[in-house]
């Protein structure tokens, strides 16, 4: 919000002429700030073009600024004392913002101050396909994020800027599967967390976040009634805003293909363990599930044996063969049969504590790699 005085000038121009040079002056990109000083050395006196922005009440500014901004918003304010002249710009019957005159000016300045106002809405509709422009641009973010487009961190910072969302401080990111029409819940996140930068890729909504864990979990929380909900890990850098999408992606297409109705429990730690493994040095995760269950993972996909489908209810019944059968429809024999099966294709017995743990986290390896987005080079 500008303000200026100028010498009134000895040969005074019509307001018509005035509104001219004021729009060629916008037009050269010299902004309101130039329109406020053509008009102040037409008036004579301090002019200020005000223009809130949506959202802002001016709390934060001068007298003016809050003024115009009750004007916007509808309201019926004082007039500061300091202001002797306003005229409202306006367009299809709103007031945008307005002109106001500080102190005495010439006879005429009146004119000059509503050719002013006319001129601002060149100023305010430039501005406006501005940021129209950047929050189309801020709505591709998640899209080129996804699409392992290079995005620099600092493009990122000022894209999801442009919609409101600051993540300076850090990211998480949310994927959800709504299971039908996604706009519903897309309003009800904007409700929730107007920051947060939401968008619908693949049938899937997205959310970058910024904030702490605590408040990306409550959010978690309240969205479970709309589907299967994933929450990635926090990471610091707003650069890393894509891993953070991947992750979440990653664990919602885990929690699916297991046929889980949430992707939040404990057990996930250890994935998002893993994905950051993976992004780290890719080679050396695959290198370890290979040499671990590379041929167990080959003898179900060649025989349709379903060893890793016992391995899991062998691990999530505590390792009781009695409800390891239950949980796989078999026999008791047949899951033992199986247990020895991926001993003798791996050599790590699935009885023994340590053993299984590396047979869990090898099989985890296995899933982040197989399940996570191809890695751009």
């Amino acid at each position: 919000m500008l303000q200026t005085r100028r010498a009134i000038d000895e040969t005074v121009p019509s307001p018509t002429a005035a509104q001219t040079t004021m729009i060629e002056a916008l037009i050269a990109g010299r902004g309101l700030a130039r329109v406020a000083e053509i008009a102040a050395e037409l008036a004579g006196a301090e002019v200020g073009i005000f223009v809130p922005r949506p959202g802002s009440d001016g709390s934060s500014g001068s007298a003016a600024e809050r003024y115009v901004a009750a004007l916007v918003a509808g309201a019926d304010p004082e007039r500061p004392a300091a202001v002797t002249e306003v005229v409202p710009i306006v367009s299809q019957g709103e007031i945008q913002g307005a002109v106001l005159m500080f102190g005495e000016g010439r006879d005429g300045a009146f004119d000059y101050l509503t050719a002013a106002a006319v001129a601002s809405l060149t100023g305010v509709a430039m501005l406006n396909a501005r940021e129209d422009a950047a929050r189309d641009d801020a709505g591709n973010l998640l899209a080129d994020l996804l699409a392992g487009e290079a995005v620099r961190p600092s493009d990122v910072v000022r894209r999801a800027q442009a919609r409101g969302c600051d993540l300076t401080a850090g990211v998480s990111a949310l994927c959800l599967d709504p299971g039908g029409p996604s706009a519903e819940l897309v309003a009800k996140i904007a409700a929730e967390r107007p920051d947060a930068l939401t968008g619908v890729e693949d049938g899937r909504v997205f959310v970058l976040l910024p904030g702490s864990t605590e408040q990306a979990r409550e959010l978690c929380e309240r969205l479970g009634e709309h589907g299967v909900v994933a929450l990635s890990s926090r990471y610091r850098e707003a650069g890393d805003a894509r891993l953070a999408l991947e992750e979440a992606e990653l664990l919602l297409t885990m929690a699916k293909a297991g046929g889980l109705d949430r992707a939040d429990t404990p057990a996930w730690d250890s994935i998002r363990i893993l994905f950051r493994t993976f992004i780290a040095d890719p080679d050396e995760l695959a290198r370890f599930s290979e040499e671990k269950v590379g041929e167990l993972i080959r003898h179900d996909e060649q025989r349709g044996s379903e060893l890793q489908t016992t391995f899991w209810a062998f691990q999530e019944s505590n390792c009781n063969m009695n409800l390891t059968a239950k949980a796989t429809y078999t026999h008791r024999h047949t899951v033992s049969n199986r247990l020895s099966r991926i001993e003798e294709l791996t050599g790590l017995d699935p009885s023994q504590s340590y053993e299984r743990e590396l047979l869990s986290m090898a099989l985890k390896a296995h899933y982040v790699i197989a399940m996570s987005r191809p890695r751009v080079k």
